[in-house]
């Protein structure tokens, strides 16, 4: 009686969790079907209007900042390989519109209408999972994710895992089964974090 007292009050304090305004993670995504693995470390200012994601171990950096120029620009750091260059840096701009303007890019997933489905333990951790399913005409989409709340119920939540049946909210991509793992979860960032390096800007992107 008493544990069952005890789940009813935690069922009822229980929130849908807040990673907060800003964070810094690390993530491994990956497409079980194609054993493609992608791990990536993104920070994320709400805001501050601005978001970085490197991936590719580091070599490929990504800034969506929104409060530069009129309406944003994204710039993005990549290797390039030519007829007379073999992995070259090269410095992209895309500058944002007033139809189209450049927002932050979120590393975890918008938890709108996501609802309590169970505890479960994963990688030996106890974590709450909360699931969303969307209908798009006959196509389903299942969304999960593990958390967990080191600091109490009101602190930011501490991802562990996100996955997704069918669309993929997250990048934004065709209908598949991606899973992210994530780690070395913290609600705080470094502002220069997302100051772009000097370079030889060249306003289109890849």
């Amino acid at each position: 009686l008493v544990q069952t007292l005890t789940l009813d009050l935690f069922l009822i304090l229980l929130t849908v969790p807040d990673f907060g305004k800003m964070y810094h993670v690390k993530g491994i995504l990956s497409l079980p079907r194609t054993e493609i693995k992608e791990p990536f470390e993104a920070w994320y200012d709400l805001e501050g209007n601005r978001s970085r994601i490197d991936y590719r171990n580091g070599k490929v950096h990504t800034y969506l900042i929104g409060n530069d120029l009129d309406y944003g620009a994204i710039y993005k750091i990549t290797p390039v390989t030519t007829e007379t260059e073999i992995q070259a840096t090269k410095f992209f701009q895309l500058n944002g519109t007033k139809e189209n303007p450049i927002r932050p890019q979120a590393a975890l997933p918008d938890l709108q209408d996501f609802e309590f489905e169970k505890m479960e333990n994963y990688e030996g951790v106890l974590c709450e999972v909360w699931k969303k399913v969307t209908q798009a005409g006959h196509k389903k989409n299942t969304y999960r994710l593990w958390v967990t709340r080191p600091e109490g119920i009101d602190s930011p939540a501490t991802p562990h895992r996100f996955e997704m049946v069918g669309y993929n909210t997250l990048l934004e991509s065709h209908n598949d089964k991606y899973t992210i793992d994530y780690s070395d979860f913290s609600p705080q960032t470094e502002s220069d974090i997302f100051i772009p390096p000097g370079g030889n800007w060249k306003t289109n992107i890849q």
